[in-house]
């Protein structure tokens, strides 16, 4: 009798086990754990991909002569807001650093922006602040390119 519900159990299992793998469509991939969802960057870079347009990836704050590649003229910060520290986050003693990652133009304006680091109560002030600076054009071989990279705002609880 005992043998008897170890293997009915045994079934069970197999059978629910079966059950979800089917639940499963087969052109549908497999989610892993070191995947991300794609934020709006994510998005925008995969846009210009498809478009040919060149992108690079680049300091945009802090710069130092020798992160500059042949050929490349890094635009220069013109406009870098710094953000309001938010009552609720004062309130909450939030503070550190909050990366926000940024597309920005050949105009030099960022056109997209997106956190992609730091305390919760604090992100939405450093996208504004971000979504404000304005940068003198990166030219790639004298013509302006698109620049991705992170800006990074540091807020201290007071």
């Amino acid at each position: 009798m005992r043998k008897l519900l170890l293997l009915v159990s045994l079934l069970l299992c197999l059978t629910s086990v079966n059950v979800f793998a089917q639940e499963t469509s087969p052109d549908q991939k497999p989610a892993t754990e070191t995947e991300r969802p794609k934020n709006a960057v994510d998005r925008a870079l995969d846009e210009a991909k498809e478009k040919g347009d060149t992108i690079l990836a680049a300091c945009v704050v802090d710069c130092k002569e020798a992160d500059i590649t042949d050929g490349v003229e890094t635009g220069k910060a013109l406009v870098l807001p710094k953000p309001a520290y938010p009552p609720i986050a004062r309130a909450a003693h939030a503070a550190g650093t909050v990366g926000v990652q940024v597309i920005i133009g050949l105009d030099g304006t960022v056109i997209v922006a997106t956190a992609i680091s730091g305390h919760p109560l604090l992100q939405a002030a450093a996208l504004g602040a971000a979504r404000q600076a304005r940068f003198t054009p990166t030219k790639y071989k004298g013509e302006p390119v698109k620049v991705v990279g992170v800006i990074e705002y540091h807020f201290v609880a007071q």
